[in-house]
């Protein structure tokens, strides 16, 4: 498959011919604090100059063609500060035009035109909590496989999940809590970071992950040792915190009541509804590897990767998109009997979110 892909640009003439200007911006519509990329052309020009309205900046060339890069503080006044966008009768002003002039000389002769150049601003999150409810369809691949290759169970369905999440974002703290329920499976969990050092851009911390887990897909029938009993997991480990944003890493244990395995726990979450600039994106990133049964590297093992995304549509709703791959081995008393798992899900639903 071939894909092609291109930053969108504006290109506009500005005055009569032949005398006139043209003007491309590349992004057309750049945001606050993206570099923009603007090209002067007049045929027959001794000189271009491109200035910010306020006179602050000024680039020239000689000749016909002047290619500026500009950054994001053009035409800004010191100490102006950040700009945001508002709202006024539930609508979101988030473009900022921004003005420029343009002079184009000819044999001592100089003309100038007036341009504004429009800059799309960010949102100020005011928020400090979101909760999120949803019901998606799931695609889920399962197998388990015995000693000798034998498939005790193979199997490919759909079925449907609801959810709910619940965030907390302040300056020295982020939690999630989350809660889940289909058929075959149900479980909550709840990861809290506490800031210990604050930093200019980046502040550490420490997180603590709680979680709980009951499956009901395994086929109890087939081996005594594939029985459903509810997993609790417990975690501690270093983070890596802004508001709205939380990386962490975790050692701890899980327990079915029968068996208790270590945990290596990797964790990123990013809810841009909670961040310092409101982003209409939340992306949650986990992989958990679970061991156990003697040795450091054990034929015990749980190993669990996934990566969760809602992408707002429209104001509080939002496409919910997951994937999940799960992989579980069972020893026995010969290496070659051990029982293998594995489960690969795909998730694509719809979500509501009230924040405040």
């Amino acid at each position: 498959m071939l894909a092609g892909c291109a930053i969108p640009e504006q290109s506009t003439r500005l005055g009569p011919e032949p005398q006139g200007v043209t003007l491309r911006v590349e992004p057309a519509v750049p945001r606050n604090g993206q570099p923009v990329e603007i090209i002067v052309e007049s045929a027959g020009a001794d000189s271009l100059v491109l200035a910010s309205g306020n006179g602050l900046d000024r680039y020239w060339t000689k000749g016909s063609r002047l290619d500026v890069m500009l950054d994001g503080n053009f035409g800004d006044a010191a100490g102006e500060g950040a700009r945001y966008a508002v709202r006024h009768d539930g609508r979101l002003l988030d473009l900022l035009h921004r003005p420029v002039r343009i002079s184009s000389c000819r044999q001592g002769v100089c003309r100038s035109y007036y341009h504004e150049i429009p800059v799309r601003l960010p949102e100020r999150n005011r928020r400090t909590v979101e909760v999120t409810a949803g019901y998606s369809t799931v695609f889920a691949r399962r197998s388990i496989i015995g000693g000798g290759r034998t498939v005790l169970l193979r199997e490919a369905l759909s079925s449907g999940i609801w959810t709910l999440n619940g965030e907390w974002a302040a300056r020295s703290w982020n939690a999630h809590a989350q809660g889940f329920w289909s058929n075959d499976e149900y479980g909550g969990s709840l990861d809290l970071a506490r800031v210990l050092k604050h930093g200019n851009e980046v502040s550490y911390g420490a997180a603590l992950h709680l979680g709980a887990i009951r499956s009901g897909w395994l086929p109890e029938g087939e081996s005594p040792l594939l029985v459903d009993r509810t997993a609790i997991r417990v975690a501690l480990g270093p983070s890596v915190m802004l508001r709205g944003i939380t990386a962490s890493s975790q050692l701890g244990l899980m327990t079915d009541g029968v068996e208790t395995m270590q945990i290596v726990r990797t964790r990123v979450s990013a809810n841009g509804n909670l961040m310092s600039e409101r982003l209409p994106v939340t992306i949650s990133a986990e992989k958990t590897f679970a061991f156990g049964g003697g040795a450091i590297i054990s034929r015990r093992r749980d190993a669990l990767e996934r990566l969760s995304a809602g992408i707002y549509l429209v104001n509080g709703f939002a496409l919910d998109l997951g994937i999940t791959s799960h992989r579980l081995a069972w020893p026995s008393e010969n290496p070659a009997d051990d029982l293998r798992g594995s489960e690969v899900t795909f998730t694509l639903g719809g979500q509501y979110t009230l924040a405040w």
